[in-house]
């Protein structure tokens, strides 16, 4: 047996963090928006053009209330900037560079981890101090409910 304390579940996100995390939640969002939205409107695959649009406008609102949860303080300045990762984005944007005809199927795996993470990350919010981010997690997971999925 050991002395270590038991360890109960994940552990809770400072502000340091939530600034990080919900730096790079809209981050993520827009790149995606962004480019689902230029599939909806390049006419290489019909069939997908209105359900990239409808998933590119909720992107970008979702970025929109994630944004809205980075706290301004310049204390908190450098932490925003690390968190912006163009590297990582470009990663997550190249596992969308598929033939038209495959950006449903593309999009699928992308945004069910995108679904699993929050699912995590609400583990790690506090009921009452993060209230307003536990809110737009509910929204943006509600959103998400109707998104394209793995045949």
């Amino acid at each position: 047996m050991t002395d270590a304390p038991l360890h109960e579940g994940p552990t809770s996100l400072t502000t340091e963090g939530g600034t990080s995390e919900f730096t790079q939640l809209a981050d993520l969002c827009e790149a995606l928006a962004g480019q689902l939205g230029d599939w909806s409107t390049d006419g290489a695959d019909i069939a997908s053009s209105a359900t990239m649009a409808s998933l590119s406008a909720r992107l970008t609102e979702h970025a929109g209330w994630w944004r809205d949860q980075v706290p301004e303080s310049v204390l908190l300045a450098e932490v925003r900037d690390a968190a912006s990762d163009p590297v990582r984005l470009t990663a997550v944007l190249a596992m969308l560079d598929v033939a038209p005809s495959a950006r449903t199927a593309a999009v699928a795996p992308v945004l069910d981890g995108v679904v699993a993470h929050l699912v995590g990350l609400a583990d790690r919010l506090s009921p009452v101090g993060d209230a307003p981010a536990r809110r737009v997690l509910r929204l943006v997971l509600a959103d998400l409910a109707d998104r394209p999925r793995h045949p």
